[in-house]
């Protein structure tokens, strides 16, 4: 173990379902109704950069270290666990990992307390440091941030706020939801896209084409990220399908796999879960050739991708199931709605 701290990057991407979904038959849609009372909302479908940074530094593992009287854990030893979310050692607030290996480093051997968060509740826990390979160590390793691609949803005119992927950014090891500090959003080309297949999920490559941000981040939730953007984009706003007109059958979905230009592709709503669910409300069926042909169905990085249906917003992408690229889940726009005037309020 090179040090107690590292960092990695999450990938923000259309998270992978190992689950299988019956068709159900296409029932009749209607089209949504604009009028003074009814949510007009611009989709969108562009890619974008996150970079997110915890309030707190998430524990993503612990360690054995080897001491010169034998191996010893003690992290396990303070019950320190995967998941926790270290807020303050000895009473100082951190939010970095190097915080926490600079106070690690100059503990001296002595105790160290961390006020920590889990579950929702706050904790602590004195953890001792121990000399190993030459240094002391803790036996713990943290994240404090996260960077990937992932897709815009929708952006709201009338209060300049958007929202994208469908669902929230998630440690990769102890697959929680991110604790959100601050963040931004900066503009993504997609250069290629790897194809899926059954077994395989496919993903979207791109890079960042500004350090520059386009929008500020304030919320990490199970519906989505959400924040403010600079510059509006150029599309027309379109209602909000209510959740309870949204129904089976044709839909479109618009997405970038390529460049940063969005395109509509076909698609139709298999099955749907309107009731009781804040997410994966829909399946989803890829039935257009041109993005079968190119992407094999819905890759990672398609998360947060517009569904329309009948001229209405009524979701966004959020899932591809790994044995069967063709399909996915998708979220209710109502339920993003709703998550981000909660966040922001």
């Amino acid at each position: 173990m090179k040090k107690v701290e590292r960092q990695v990057a999450a990938v923000l991407a259309a998270a992978v379902l190992s689950v299988s979904a019956a068709a159900s038959a296409a029932e009749p849609t209607s089209a949504p109704v604009s009028g003074p009372h009814v949510c007009m909302l611009v989709p969108c479908g562009t890619p974008f950069g996150i970079k997110l940074f915890t309030n707190g530094v998430v524990v993503a593992g612990t360690a054995d270290l080897e001491t010169p009287t034998g191996t010893v854990n003690p992290a396990a030893k303070a019950d320190v666990r995967v998941g926790d979310i270290i807020r303050s050692v000895n009473g100082k607030p951190v939010t970095k990992n190097e915080q926490i290996a600079a106070a690690i480093q100059k503990s001296g051997g002595k105790a160290l307390k961390l006020g920590l968060l889990r579950s929702g509740k706050e904790q602590t826990a004195n953890i001792l440091p121990v000399q190993s390979a030459g240094s002391y160590r803790a036996g713990l390793w943290v994240r404090d941030s996260a960077a990937g691609v992932g897709t815009l949803t929708f952006y709201d005119p009338q209060t300049h706020a958007f929202a994208g992927l469908g669902h929230g950014i998630t440690d990769p090891d102890t697959h929680t939801i991110m604790p959100f500090g601050c963040g931004d959003i900066v503009p993504v080309t997609i250069s290629g896209v790897q194809k899926g297949s059954a077994g395989v999920p496919g993903e979207l490559e791109g890079y960042f084409t500004s350090d520059v941000p386009s929008g500020t981040l304030y919320s990490n939730s199970e519906q989505g990220v959400f924040g403010n953007l600079k510059q509006p984009p150029h599309n027309t706003a379109v209602p909000v399908c209510p959740a309870e007109e949204v129904k089976a059958g044709p839909v479109q979905i618009v997405c970038t796999i390529d460049g940063n230009t969005p395109h509509t592709y076909q698609a139709e709503i298999e099955l749907l879960n309107v009731r009781g669910a804040r997410s994966k409300n829909m399946v989803l069926h890829i039935t257009d050739k041109t993005l079968l042909a190119r992407a094999g169905g819905i890759v990672q990085g398609m998360s947060g991708s517009p569904i329309l249906q009948q001229g209405g917003l009524v979701g966004a992408v959020t899932h591809v199931f790994v044995n069967d690229p063709t399909r996915g889940y998708g979220i209710l726009a109502e339920n993003m709605l709703s998550a981000e005037k909660k966040a922001a309020a």
